[in-house]
């Protein structure tokens, strides 16, 4: 008997039929709590109508489709633009001065980039600086106080802040259509030890269904995928191997 608790690392390549399955460039997505394949069929019986007995005359089954699905545990950027269908690049710290915004008393004021906190910001309205008590600087902006108490500053005024950002990386979601990847997955048997060895050609990522924001569990990101055919594949099949070691 051989009985199976699997365990392992998964990694993802941009497909290209002209670049050979091993040497693509594969990027392993960190800890994984679930890696699936399904295989889908489509079925038709035709029943047995001259017996009394019943039972089945004939059937016909047939694959229908390979889909799979990973539930990535590590909220990376990186990740997060495979999930997203996007992409991400690391944001500098030059300091950022003349940020325009609007002044309400009691309002949040978002900044365009994660302020860092380290080093204090400077709010003004043209010449006048706004006293640090009309405000309170929070990574993502600040909150103003429900009165303003700067001389020359009121309701609606246009102010700058100057501040540094904390280094960081952007993600920018749902630029690109449903990629088209490789996988890779190194498991390990946790019953006996032995390796297993999995490369699927070719799949289609789906979107996550929901990204949590909030919650009071570890977040997940849960990616369907199709493995779709790859007909440059000449030898043997043409949607994934699997390699145990005995």
């Amino acid at each position: 008997m051989t009985a199976s608790i699997q365990n392992g690392k998964t990694a993802f390549a941009d497909y290209s039929s002209a670049i050979p399955y091993a040497n693509r460039q594969f990027t392993r997505v960190g800890n994984a709590s679930v890696l699936t394949l399904n295989v889908n069929e489509e079925t038709k019986d035709l029943l047995d109508y001259q017996d009394g007995s019943g039972g089945l005359a004939a059937s016909y089954r047939r694959v229908q489709s390979v889909t799979g699905q990973i539930d990535l545990r590590d909220i990376s950027a990186a990740n997060l633009a495979l999930a997203l269908w996007g992409t991400t690049a690391a944001l500098g710290v030059t300091a950022i001065t003349g940020e325009t915004h609007k002044i309400y008393p009691g309002a949040f004021i978002p900044t365009n980039r994660l302020i860092n906190t380290t080093i204090a910001p400077v709010v003004k309205k043209g010449a006048t600086t706004v006293a640090t008590t009309d405000y309170v600087v929070s990574k993502a902006g600040i909150l103003i106080a429900s009165t303003i108490t700067t001389g020359g500053v009121t309701s609606g005024d246009s102010i700058t802040i100057d501040y540094t950002p904390a280094a960081g990386n952007d993600v920018q979601a749902l630029i690109n259509t449903a990629p088209l990847k490789s996988l890779h997955f190194e498991g390990v048997n946790q019953v006996d030890g032995k390796y297993v060895n999995l490369r699927i050609w070719q799949i289609k990522l789906g979107a996550p269904k929901n990204i949590s924001m909030i919650g009071d569990d570890f977040a997940t990101l849960s990616l369907e995928f199709s493995v779709i055919k790859d007909t440059t594949i000449v030898s043997g099949s043409q949607y994934f191997d699997m390699e145990q070691e005995s």
